[in-house]
C-alpha cells in the first residue's frame, strides 16, 4: 500500500491516512515522504505499519549513525536532520497546545536547539541481562533488551565505563543480583559515577574492588532498599561522591566557584546547556520581588538562580537524596539564610500554605511526566502573580494548562527546549500570569 506521510506526531512516528480512513502510525518516516507500508496490526479506527519502501525520500532524510537505531526504543529520529528534527518538535508542540489545551498556536516562540546533537546526555540508565551482565536498553515496544556497547547520546565518559563494566572482575562477581545500572557524568572534574540496583546486599570489598577497576570513576554506589543509595566505595571519594555541575558565576555573586553538587540517583536534567539555558530564561522573573516557592525542587535546581533576587525562598520535594544535596549546595552557594528546602509533597506544602493564608507571587512547577492535576484545587489560592511551569511532556502539559486558565490565569509565553535531541521529547516552559 503507498500512502504519503502527513506528519510526525508526539511519539515519534509518522502520520498518514489509509483510503478507508483509518489512520495509520509508521516509524522511520518524515512528513511528505510517499511511503509503501505493510500493516502490521489492526486496530478499529488505527493501525500500526512498517515502512517497506521510502518511494520519494524527503530532503531532510539522513542516515542514522547509531548501529542499535530502530531497534533500540531510545532513539526516534535519528533518520532526521537535527534542523528539522527542531522544526517538527515545535510543530508538534503547537498541535499538541491547540487540540488539548484550547491555546493559540502562535503562543508557542519557538523551541532552543541543543548546541550538541549527540554526546549531550549526562546520565544513562540500563538494565543488567541476567548471567552475564551486560547491559541494554529496552527494544521499542518490547521488553526484551538490545545489548549496547556505546551510546551516542550519552557523553564519552559514560561510555569508557560502559565498555570496560563488562570486562571487570568484581563486576563478574556482582552481577548476579543486579537489576539495573545508571551511569552519571561528573561535568567539572570529567568523571564518571556509578549507582546500580541488587536484590541483595554485596561485598563491600566487590564494590570497592569495582570502583578501582574502572577507568574514570569518581565513586561506585548500590541500592538494595532505604530512601538513599548506599556508597560513595572509595569512602575517601570527594564532596561524598557526589557529581559537580559548573554554574554561572552571575547566578551566584556570593559564590568563588560555583557549583551543584549532586549524588548518583537524585535527578538532574540530562542535558546539562539546556538546563542553563532554562536557568537563564526563568530568572527575570523573580526580579524584586519578596518570595518564590517551588514545589517540585528536586535539589534546587530551577530554584537556586532565583534565590539571590528575592527576599525569601521554599523549595519543597519528597526525595530525601535531593533535600541533602540542596543544603549541601546551598551552603556552598551562599544561600543557606535565604533558602528553605522543605521534605514534603507538593499538595501538603499547597495546603499549609493555604490553611496560613499565605500566598506568593511567583510558584514554580517541574513536575513528573503525569504532571501536577492534583494541585489545581489549592494552586489558584497560593500562587497570586505568576506560575512558571516546566515540563517534559506536552499533552499533561495542555490537560493542565486548560485548568489553569479556567482558574484565572493566561498564558503569557511558550518556550520549548530541545533537551533531548534524537528523540521526540522536549522541555516546555510556560509562563501564566493571574488575570
Amino acid at each position: 500500500m503507498r500512502i504519503r506521510i502527513e506528519k510526525i506526531v508526539f511519539g515519534g512516528e509518522g502520520l498518514a491516512r489509509l483510503p478507508d480512513g483509518r489512520v495509520a502510525f509508521i516509524p522511520g518516516v518524515i512528513p511528505e515522504e510517499e511511503v509503501e507500508i505493510r500493516i502490521l496490526r489492526e486496530y478499529r479506527d488505527y493501525v500500526q505499519a512498517e515502512a517497506l519502501r521510502i518511494l520519494s525520500p524527503s530532503p531532510e532524510r539522513t542516515e542514522p549513525v547509531c548501529p542499535y537505531y530502530g531497534v533500540c526504543g531510545g532513539c526516534q529520529l535519528q533518520h532526521i536532520r537535527y534542523e528539522a528534527q527542531v522544526r517538527i518538535k515545535e510543530e508538534m508542540l503547537r498541535e499538541i497546545l491547540r487540540r488539548q489545551g484550547g491555546l493559540p498556536e502562535d503562543l508557542v516562540e519557538g523551541v532552543i536547539p541543543s548546541s550538541r546533537a549527540f554526546h549531550y546526555r549526562n546520565r544513562l540508565r540500563f538494565h543488567v541481562e541476567p548471567g552475564t551482565g551486560a547491559l541494554g536498553f529496552v527494544k521499542r515496544k518490547s521488553h526484551d533488551l538490545v545489548l549496547i556497547r556505546r551510546c551516542l547520546l550519552g557523553e564519552e565518559p559514560l561510555n569508557r565505563v560502559l565498555e570496560a563494566l563488562p570486562e571487570s572482575v568484581a563486576w563478574r562477581r556482582l552481577q548476579s543480583f543486579a537489576k539495573r545500572v545508571k551511569l552519571e557524568f561528573s561535568p567539572a572534574e570529567g568523571l564518571a559515577t556509578l549507582l546500580f540496583w541488587i536484590t541483595v546486599e554485596p561485598d563491600a570489598e566487590d564494590v570497592e574492588a569495582l570502583s578501582r577497576e574502572l577507568p574514570g570513576v569518581k565513586s561506585v554506589f548500590y541500592w538494595v532498599r532505604g530512601p538513599r543509595p548506599k556508597g560513595p566505595f572509595p569512602r575517601e571519594a570527594t564532596h561524598g561522591g557526589r557529581r559537580l555541575f559548573p554554574v554561572p558565576k552571575a547566578f551566584f555573586p556570593g559564590a568563588e566557584n560555583p557549583f551543584y553538587f549532586i549524588r548518583p540517583g537524585v535527578f538532574n536534567q540530562a542535558n546539562w546547556e539546556i538546563n542553563l539555558k532554562i536557568m537563564e530564561t526563568i530568572r527575570p522573573y523573580a526580579e524584586g520581588l519578596s518570595r518564590v516557592l517551588d514545589l517540585h525542587a528536586g535539589m534546587g535546581n530551577f530554584l537556586f538562580p532565583l534565590v539571590p533576587l528575592v527576599k525569601e525562598a521554599l523549595g519543597v520535594d519528597t526525595d530525601y537524596g535531593a533535600m541533602e544535596d540542596g543544603r549541601y549546595t546551598a551552603e556552598r552557594l551562599g544561600l543557606s539564610g535565604k533558602v528553605n528546602l522543605q521534605r514534603t509533597t507538593a499538595a501538603e506544602a499547597l495546603i499549609e500554605t493555604w490553611k496560613a493564608a499565605e500566598t506568593y507571587p511567583l510558584v514554580l512547577l517541574d513536575p513528573p511526566r503525569g504532571g501536577c492535576r492534583e494541585l489545581m484545587r489549592y494552586l489558584p489560592e497560593v500562587a497570586s502573580d505568576r506560575i512558571l511551569y516546566i515540563s517534559c511532556d506536552p499533552p499533561t502539559l495542555a490537560r493542565d494548562l486548560k485548568l489553569l486558565l479556567q482558574a484565572g490565569y493566561e498564558v503569557e509565553r511558550v518556550v520549548g527546549f530541545d533537551m533531548f535531541p534524537q528523540t521526540y521529547h522536549l522541555e516546555v516552559l510556560t509562563v501564566l500570569k493571574r488575570k
